[in-house]
């Protein structure tokens, strides 16, 4: 039996809009992707803030919020929390039809909820990690056993389970073995928004993203000062804030600039002047940051702890960046030695968000195509 015509589809992150990231932007990039296609999605997600409204339509995508808090170790809490939890499953029933499949992409608190309202009416659950397991800046799967016990019961009860790189598979099967083997599924960019500008002579380097020490900046600082040291007139610009801004800048040295928060042409002016990008994570489950960077025809100096090799393919140059020797090394080679900008670029455009939604929608309906035959 083959499925055919629309899928009525609910997107299930740990956060959306307002708040921004890359689970967010793989949401809404998907949700995009499935209208386009003449589906109908609703993203469905944790109301926190609790002023956030419980409806309303983002950049022309559906969005519904329930509170999804789980109880934590709190003893009133969790008597409370079958209250709650049945609450939550009316909250579910209230959203309308029955989707066709619900998708949860980095697992949270909506897992539990989901697990068991898809179990009670029969929907297919899907379920991506995106990382959460061990590289989640507040680590937060170490600390919450319930967190733990959840994702095991959900994957237990999943129709499919993917992951957006080899590496955050294997790190969620060490907490539900289920995970092991899964189907891995990057993450995606759209070319359309970036352009190739031609690669500037001079020895610039770029980098950008939150500024937390899980993306490595401070690293990054440490190795340009070696890289002056072979490449004088180096520069590097870093784009992003957060946190660790003013530590970032007290450490800043010279041929250093910190350019702030950017938007999209932001990022494409900041690599179009830059002849390498740098993503020189402590940890990074994926990678967005590096395909946008091949997107605009740009090597990147790459970590390889996480998922990186899978976001950039292995072109480019990888150094883990703790070692700040390596790092430096590699930014060198990478100045000397340039990635081709239509290699870096075509393989950029094989994560499209295009074809990234379509391998979602086959199997969403092998899914379904299996459930219907039981």
């Amino acid at each position: 039996m083959t499925t055919a015509g629309p899928l009525r589809i609910w997107l299930a992150p740990s956060a959306f809009h307002p708040s921004r990231g890359g689970v967010e932007e793989l949401t809404l990039q998907l949700a995009r992707q499935y209208q386009q296609r003449g589906h109908d999605v609703t993203v469905v997600v944790h109301r926190h803030p609790a002023d956030l409204p419980e409806s309303e339509v983002v950049e022309g995508v559906r969005v519904r919020r329930i509170n999804f808090d789980l109880p934590g170790a709190h003893p009133v809490r969790l008597l409370r929390h079958p209250l709650a939890l049945r609450r939550q499953l009316a909250g579910l029933d209230a959203l309308g039809p029955l989707p066709d499949l619900v998708h949860v992409q980095c697992a949270s608190n909506q897992v539990l909820p989901l697990t068991i309202w898809t179990a009670l009416r029969r929907v297919p659950l899907i379920i991506t990690t995106q990382g959460e397991v061990t590289m989640d800046a507040g680590r937060i799967y170490e600390h919450s056993a319930q967190l733990r016990a959840v994702l095991r019961l959900g994957s237990r009860r999943a129709a499919l389970l993917t992951a957006c790189s080899q590496r955050a598979g294997e790190d969620a099967a060490g907490i539900a073995r289920r995970f092991a083997g899964c189907t891995v599924l990057p993450n995606g960019v759209d070319p359309s928004q970036w352009a190739v500008t031609p690669l500037p002579q001079t020895p610039a380097f770029a980098a950008w993203g939150r500024h937390v020490p899980q993306k490595g900046f401070d690293l990054l600082l440490r190795a340009f000062a070696q890289v002056r040291t072979e490449l004088p007139a180096a520069t590097l610009r870093l784009g992003g804030d957060g946190p660790e801004h003013d530590r970032l800048r007290a450490q800043a040295g010279p041929g250093v600039e910190l350019v702030g928060a950017l938007d999209r042409a932001g990022v494409q002016s900041l690599l179009a002047s830059s002849r390498v990008a740098v993503v020189p994570s402590r940890l990074e489950p994926f990678g967005i940051v590096a395909v946008e960077a091949m997107a605009a025809g740009r090597g990147v100096v790459w970590s390889t702890n996480g998922g990186l090799a899978d976001a950039t393919g292995g072109l480019g140059h990888p150094a883990d960046p703790r070692d700040v020797d390596a790092l430096a090394t590699a930014m060198v080679a990478a100045h000397r030695q340039p990635v081709d900008a239509d290699r870096a670029r075509s393989h950029a455009e094989s994560l499209s968000w295009s074809h990234i939604g379509e391998r979602y929608i086959d199997m969403y309906r092998g899914v379904i195509d299996r459930r219907c035959d039981r």
